[in-house]
């Protein structure tokens, strides 16, 4: 970074970075005010431990914080490298905003610290596509590492600017600048393009998702790396080796876009859960029915998963599922007969399993004595 500008700033002149790929929710709850910023950035990374270390040895100005020059206010700046630090700081220097946020700060600290952080150092970029290596190795597999989503988010925005400027950058380069798979950070790109592309043309909308929290962005591109999945949206071979920034080409796999992450997410707006309760195996249960026409019928009809599900095994495997199921619940209620009080409703009950009990094993000799 030794090419770029380096100053001194105080505090008053920096401004957290709203694009900050860990604050950047796509919902509506993306934060942009300082306390909803800080808090944010205090339930990802607690600050708590560098707010202790900074009251107990004041502030080592031995890393500069990465900073754009705001455009709108002269001698402003916005902090793309460092906004915990940032956030640190501005919660020492200013109790009243530390109380709002509900973040607790050692009695005296300010007094005793204050004279440290008067001036930070700061390298000046021109623009954020100068600063995307350098946060790229730090964050994306460094010390301090993003979810799934800020990272696609990052590397995408990143892929997207280099088109956009004129000088397209290889995923294999920025994979390797960040030290990654290519496979992971194609994965990323061609997912998160996907997503752009889907929120831009109302196929979906992360705000409208129906779980709160953050987005399970890895439902996504866990899916897109599943054959099943790529035939059902028409996604050809190789499609995603140099993605296009329009990924999604034909009205056909924009209505199956639109159906499948309603699958994944569910509608707040339609009050439509989703069907992934738990990636492991709702995932690739799911894709196994949107590849089974008759299954696949079901599940629009009914949008229960498991009754669609039944539909894609052969019929020999639900029976001894079922029976399996019975036998375990048996052996259960048999255990706890002694918790029985003498309800004389499950005496009837209990006759009724019998009498089936019965029909079952005369079916299965029936069948075992023809074989």
């Amino acid at each position: 970074m030794s090419s770029f500008n380096k100053l001194s700033l105080s505090i008053e002149s920096l401004y957290f970075d709203i694009e900050n790929p860990r604050l950047v929710r796509g919902d509506n709850n993306t934060p942009s005010q300082d306390d909803t910023i800080i808090q944010t950035l205090h339930e990802i990374a607690d600050l708590s431990e560098l707010i202790n270390s900074i009251c107990a040895n004041g502030y080592l100005d031995i890393e500069p914080l990465i900073v754009l020059p705001r455009g709108t206010t002269p001698e402003t700046y916005t902090v793309l490298e460092g906004n915990r630090r940032l956030a640190t700081l501005k919660l020492i220097s200013n109790p009243i905003l530390a109380t709002e946020c509900k973040i607790n700060i050692p009695d005296g600290c300010q007094q005793s610290v204050s004279e440290s952080f008067e001036n930070l150092s700061a390298v000046v970029v021109n623009n954020r596509f100068d600063a995307e290596s350098y946060i790229a190795f730090k964050h994306v597999n460094g010390a301090f590492r993003w979810d799934s989503y800020a990272k696609a988010r990052f590397v995408t925005d990143w892929y997207v600017r280099s088109k956009e400027a004129g000088t397209p950058i290889a995923i294999e380069e920025i994979a390797k600048k960040i030290g990654d798979s290519n496979e992971t950070i194609r994965s990323f790109i061609s997912s998160m393009l996907i997503l752009d592309q889907a929120e831009d043309e109302g196929l979906f909308k992360i705000s409208d998702k129906y779980n709160r929290g953050r987005f399970g962005f890895s439902h996504l591109y866990t899916a897109l790396g599943r054959k099943e999945y790529s035939k059902y949206l028409d996604l050809e071979l190789g499609w995603d080796k140099n993605p296009d920034l329009q990924p999604i080409k034909t009205e056909r796999q924009k209505e199956r876009f639109g159906e499948v992450f309603q699958y994944f997410y569910g509608s707040k707006a339609d009050n439509l859960p989703p069907l992934i309760k738990s990636q492991n195996p709702d995932l690739k249960n799911l894709g196994m029915v949107i590849s089974n026409p008759i299954a696949h019928a079901i599940l629009k009809d009914t949008r229960d998963l498991d009754k669609a599900l039944i539909e894609t095994k052969e019929k020999s495997d639900v029976f001894e599922s079922s029976l399996t199921n019975c036998y375990i619940h048996l052996r259960k209620a048999q255990g706890m007969m002694d918790k029985y009080d003498g309800e004389a409703h499950l005496l009837e009950m209990s006759e009724e399993i019998y009498k089936m009990s019965e029909n079952i094993l005369e079916y299965i000799k029936r069948k075992v004595n023809k074989a």
